[in-house]
């Protein structure tokens, strides 16, 4: 056994500590023997009452700690989860957090029959929650107000509407878009669907009220050509810093007469036009733009200088360069938007080698008014009406060959049934055959996609294969899947429905800001239902297409729901739980290495010295394992705590007895929990420790287990953390260490945990107690 083994550190002074077991109506004195429990317990004060969580429960504990002067209180009964805050409060005068629950009726009296193993049981879970308490100090919650400022980035129609919303109740916003003029997508869809109308809407006579109203309002300030460059947390601030490229336009002298372009030599490919017509180098995205001013493109301008000459408001100046501008605020709102799939990782489509193969957005361009053709469709190739389209659904999406995506893209159906009814009511000649997988038109939409088919859309259900050209037409391969025959169809345009990606720019804010991601790289939402606009960094949110594939309207009722929770944070300010990390002054020599450990960037240098952010901090103990002097501890999870607590679990084994401790994460105690309340029976041996993440434990802690009596390990937690590659990380170091010590590496073992899976643990509870019980004492 190594010689950096636990030697147990009895607290300063004994505490008096009282004990109050809980009967639960019978749901715990049915299965538990509770005067044995009783006589097994050392405190000052060992209580019994039916239920404790009553008044009169109430009433008694309170009475005993004054009668007793106690200093600690345990109570054994239901699970933290449900009543850990009703007896804080129950323990006044007290310190809330000089209470510890032994969870005896989810984890023990509910999942087990044998009245005497689960006395024995009961017993340990009292025994570890009275050692640990011993060593339990007063704390208090971090509290912050924090200032009525947000950044909202991204200009979209997501970004622009929660401005809007912030602005509206008086929080003072920055609206940062990287492009020359915020506006998003929208302002390229030329038009939009209304389900209830049965019509095709002008987007940007939608969009121009809102973007005008955001332009105006006082409380807004419009960043554009300006991205995120760096971020940090300190005390429910947000610091960031902006920069923001030259437009080498004076905006206050600009007067948007257009006399600068028509001069300049250089021509490139428009992206407002998806590329199908070309701009100058100085150049004004659209009629529209806000802010109505010239930009110049600076990959492409060649400083000759003709822009100045003909400038008469003397608004251009090629010398300007970019600038850092920092910015504090209280909150941040991710709209960050989408991009489209890269047609070059599906080239059976043609995409680029046949000029009438387009896509929905380029299809968009063409038959908007403000387009390359005015608003007609006309083939790329000839600039004639073509007489049959064919669309081509979930290109890119749900789709399991590589560079595809397998989620929906959830807009594609749609949209193309916009177009295909724009088409049929402008161009009643033209036939739209729309290649489908399952069509997917939910709610009010389902009426769209009627009306669509009343007007003479043509459905095929089956995914091209491919798209050829014989002979000068364009043959889209495929098959038709009701009718189980191969189809091949003459046509003059193609449109793919592109599938939606996350954009750069959601990827690369979301970094900088340490926001966790989805495995397709959108933000990732703290809880899918619960929490559908929050992030698992607090104070940001976030809203559009930054989380995932939605339509316009999804996005501004998510908008809104960002900026209610900005404004909820604001007005109640921000409280958090004390159970963070703390630094020793007298052990930190400041090297810094728990910096780069810390995932949430929640610890910094201050002058000389190295400080802890409460509000960023999760407490998950990564910092520790980098501090070669113990001079960090997690408040609430000391080690002292955590020993205590193993000591207690595996006190008094008996001979032959086999005993399991399983450390779980936040996830896996509610799943082992929710084992107890469907009474899935689990194994006697297994003992559960809460635990804020694998990160907190130390070999010295595991070692420490075994010495005690442990017969074998489980660790528990939920994958989908930003973390957990060091969670891997640990558990194999974990296993180092027993090795080293002479310890059998098989006796612990790490386990994946989700809350619905909660049988899937008791199998794997049971499957390695089994494993544990080959292995030997």
């Amino acid at each position: 056994m190594s010689d950096h083994s636990f030697s147990h550190v009895s607290p300063k002074s004994e505490p008096k500590v009282g004990v109050f077991v809980c009967h639960c109506g019978g749901n715990i004195s049915d299965t538990v023997d509770m005067e044995r429990l009783r006589s097994s317990t050392n405190a000052t004060v060992v209580e019994e009452f039916e239920n404790l969580c009553s008044i009169n429960g109430r009433k008694l504990i309170r009475d005993s700690i004054i009668q007793e002067n106690l200093d600690r209180i345990v109570v054994a009964a239901c699970s933290p989860i449900t009543h850990e805050k009703t007896f804080q409060n129950y323990i006044n005068p007290l310190n809330p957090y000089l209470l510890e629950m032994a969870n005896i009726r989810e984890q023990c009296s509910w999942v087990h029959n044998d009245r005497e193993k689960a006395t024995d049981k009961a017993i340990s879970l009292v025994n570890a929650a009275i050692e640990k308490v011993k060593y339990s100090q007063p704390l208090d919650p971090a509290v912050r107000k924090t200032p009525r400022t947000a950044a909202v980035i991204g200009g979209g129609i997501s970004g622009i509407t929660a401005a809007l919303s912030l602005a509206k109740q008086g929080i003072k916003t920055c609206l940062i878009e990287k492009r020359p003029t915020i506006g998003g997508s929208m302002v390229k869809v030329g038009k939009v669907f209304s389900p209830e109308k049965l019509a095709e809407e002008c987007a940007m006579c939608l969009l121009n009220p809102i973007v005008n109203e955001a332009v105006q309002h006082k409380n807004i300030k419009i960043l554009t050509n300006t991205r995120l460059e760096k971020a940090e947390r300190r005390s429910g601030n947000f610091n960031l810093l902006l920069e923001t490229k030259p437009r080498h336009v004076l905006e206050d002298r600009c007067i948007s007469c257009g006399n600068c372009a028509k001069v300049c030599p250089v021509e490139v490919a428009d992206s407002w036009n998806e590329g199908m017509t070309i701009r100058k180098a100085i150049y004004k995205s659209f009629p529209q733009a806000v802010p109505d001013v010239y930009t110049i493109d600076e990959e492409n301008c060649k400083r000759c200088g003709k822009c100045q000459e003909v400038c008469r408001m003397d608004a251009i100046d090629l010398s300007m360069e970019k600038e850092i501008v920092p910015l504090s605020v209280g909150s941040v709102i991710i709209a960050t938007g989408h991009k489209t799939i890269d047609m070059e990782k599906r080239p059976e489509y043609g995409y680029s080698r046949y000029e009438d193969v387009i896509t929905q957005m380029e299809l968009a361009r063409i038959m908007g008014v403000n387009g390359p053709t005015n608003g007609k469709l006309l083939k790329p190739s000839n600039g004639k009406i073509p007489k049959r389209v064919v669309m081509i659904q979930c290109v890119g999406s749900r789709d399991e060959k590589p560079g595809g995506r397998r989620y929906c893209s959830k807009v594609c159906c749609m949209v193309a049934m916009k177009h295909a009814n724009i088409i049929k009511n402008h161009y009643p000649d033209t036939e739209v055959i729309i290649c489908y997988t399952d069509i997917r038109t939910p709610g009010m939409y389902e009426k769209y996609y009627k009306y669509g088919q009343s007007n003479g859309v043509k459905l095929l259900r089956g995914r091209p294969g491919e798209v050829i050209d014989r002979d000068g037409t364009i043959i889209v391969r495929a098959e038709d899947t009701l009718q189980g025959t191969p189809v091949e169809i003459e046509t003059d345009m193609v449109v793919l429905s592109t599938a939606m990606e996350p954009s750069n720019g959601t990827v690369e804010v979301s970094r900088k800001l340490n926001v966790g991601l989805t495995e397709e790289l959108f933000v990732k939402e703290k809880h899918p239902k619960m929490k559908p606009v929050s992030t698992d960094v607090k104070g940001i949110y976030v809203c559009g297409t930054a989380q995932g594939p939605k339509d316009i309207t999804d996005s501004i009722v998510q908008a809104n729901a960002a900026s209610s929770k900005v404004a909820e944070l604001m007005n109640c300010g921000l409280e958090v739980e004390p159970f963070v990390a703390y630094r020793d002054n007298s052990k930190c020599d400041a090297c810094g290495k728990c910096l780069d450990a810390c995932y949430y960037k929640a610890i910094y240098i201050h002058g000389s010295s190295v400080s802890v952010d409460p509000i960023s901090c999760k407490g998950c103990g990564a910092c520790i394992s980098e501090c070669k002097n113990d001079a960090i501890e997690i408040r609430g999870q000391t080690d002292e705590q955590i020993f205590a607590m193993i000591s207690g679990m595996l006190k008094n084994k008996k001979q032959g007895e086999r005993r399991i401790l399983a450390f779980l994460d936040n996830v896996g105690y509610v799943s082992a929990d929710n084992m107890g309340i469907n009474k899935v029976k689990c194994p006697d041996s297994i003992r559960i420790i809460k635990i804020p993440s694998i990160n907190r434990l130390m070999p010295k802690h595991v070692l420490h287990a075994f010495r005690e009596g442990a017969d074998g390990i489980i660790l528990g937690e939920y994958p989908d953390s930003p973390i957990h590659s060091k969670t891997e990380e640990k558990v194999k170091t974990l296993k180092v260490e027993l090795a080293k010590n002479g310890i059998d590496p098989e006796r612990l073992a790490f386990y994946k945990v989700y809350i619905p899976y909660f049988r899937g643990l008791a199998n794997k509870f049971a499957k390695f107690d089994g494993e544990i019980r080959c292995l030997g004492s």
